[in-house]
């Protein structure tokens, strides 16, 4: 199957997901500023060591057209759990609404709502 625009809001969103699995597994080797921005949301200790594995989980789902909605509603979920997180912190949220936002268009061509 080729190609096409209405795959790029989701195809960002597996790579943004994968890019975040690596700097988590790596601890910000290759990404320190991605992965600085990672300990900002989540410090990394012993309760986030599951972070990437779901991150890569989600990103496979993203993968496949069967399951690429399932997966943008994972991260439309995350991404808004996160959100209010930082903003209880009273964290900078800019970047959180972003991912969201693309996570959201990504659920809403994979559903069809676009």
């Amino acid at each position: 199957m080729p190609f096409s625009t209405r795959d790029l809001p989701r195809a960002a969103l597996a790579a943004l997901t994968f890019l975040g699995a690596l700097s988590r597994f790596t601890h910000g080797r290759y990404t320190p500023a991605f992965y600085r921005y990672q300990i900002e949301r989540a410090p990394d200790d012993a309760s986030t060591r599951y972070i990437p594995f779901v991150d890569v989980a989600v990103g496979l789902l993203l993968s496949f057209s069967r399951t690429q909605s399932v997966g943008a509603f994972l991260c439309v979920t995350f991404q808004g759990l996160g959100i209010v997180l930082q903003l209880r912190k009273r964290g900078k949220v800019l970047p959180d609404v972003g991912m969201f936002l693309m996570a959201a268009v990504a659920f809403g061509l994979g559903v069809g709502l676009f």
